[in-house]
């Protein structure tokens, strides 16, 4: 069931007991995603937004390799910690969104107006920000942590 936009906002908050099933079917969280990448607002229009969605083996590979990437990194002790809020929250749930900029649309705006050309990696962060609150909204809105 979809919300309206400001009960999604009022009740998107990160959720940490995630479950590994989803409340819409694959295909509608895909079309989630595209709408948000098309739609959202970017600065010259760049439309520099890239978003990947790992469902099924992928999530979970993924996530095996941020732990074995952390294990090499951290400390033991440490570790222990982070592989119980990896397995316990994060790769516990449905899937994984990663986001990107696409830095070549970035770098093109730069030589294409020099005026700004300092401006654009902060536009790009501006961009990617406003994705990510979107996707988390959007997810909130069907019923996804």
């Amino acid at each position: 069931m979809e919300k309206n936009l400001k009960e999604a906002f009022e009740q998107r908050r990160t959720c940490y007991a995630l479950k590994p099933e989803s409340s819409i079917p694959d295909q509608e969280l895909e079309q989630l995603l595209h709408f948000a990448v098309w739609n959202l607002p970017s600065a010259f229009n760049s439309q520099s937004a890239r978003l990947v969605l790992l469902l099924g083996k992928h999530h979970t590979v993924f996530w095996e390799i941020v732990k074995a990437t952390l294990k090499k990194r951290i400390s033991a002790e440490a570790f222990v910690k982070t592989e119980e809020k990896i397995d316990t929250c994060f790769a516990s749930g449905y899937g994984t969104v990663l986001f990107f900029e696409e830095m070549r649309t970035v770098e093109e705006l730069q030589q294409s107006f020099p005026t700004y050309a300092e401006k654009f990696p902060a536009f790009s962060e501006h961009s990617s920000a406003i994705h990510q609150f979107a996707v988390w909204t959007l997810l909130e809105s069907v019923g996804l942590g």
